[in-house]
């Protein structure tokens, strides 16, 4: 049976905590930020957690739960 293979794209997007649920991140904060206010800016820093619905799918394509 072949290695289970990590899909990238999860690793750089979501983040597993130690107590198991599964975070991500805001997007809309890399680049063309000029016309944003801070605290806009600084809201989309913070990361949330997913729907439970989406766990089970973020996991399976985390299979070293990274």
């Amino acid at each position: 049976m072949p290695k289970m293979k990590t899909k990238k794209s999860v690793t750089r997007r979501v983040k597993i905590t130690a107590t198991g649920k599964v975070m991500a991140f805001k997007s809309g904060k890399r680049h063309q930020n000029t016309g944003k206010s801070g605290a806009e800016i600084s809201s989309k820093g913070k990361g949330f957690v997913l729907a439970k619905s989406e766990w089970a799918r973020m996991k399976l394509a985390l299979p070293k739960g990274k």
